[in-house]
């Protein structure tokens, strides 16, 4: 008697779960291990020189140009070119993380909150 009273709350309580989340297996199990990730230093110098040399190019493209065709064209070719620039100014450079293990059987997301 004591037995199926467990057994029929914990079938409530698994159809609660159900019903209240959102409930994924997503089954990601992974020991510890090093990896080779870009630079964070480096990653953020470079998209500081990139970002200082796009508003310079849109600036100049705004101030100079009327055609808005030719706007886009001129802006998208000089990104290249910026990007390339600031790579070689900041040339990219892995560095070895140690990456934690996981351990993930089960994803709950609440539905209505």
């Amino acid at each position: 008697m004591k037995i199926s009273k467990i057994l029929q709350l914990v079938i409530l309580a698994m159809i609660l779960v159900f019903v209240f989340f959102e409930v994924s297996f997503p089954l990601d199990i992974a020991p510890a291990a090093e990896a080779r990730v870009p630079d964070p230093t480096i990653e953020a110098e470079f998209e500081r020189c990139y970002a200082e040399r796009d508003r310079e190019v849109h600036r100049t493209a705004f101030s100079t140009i009327d055609n808005p065709d030719v706007q886009k064209e001129f802006i998208s070719t000089n990104r290249e070119r910026i990007a390339g620039e600031c790579r070689k100014l900041n040339p990219e450079r892995l560095i070895t993380v140690q990456e934690p293990s996981r351990f993930n059987l089960v994803d709950l997301n609440p539905r209505f909150w």
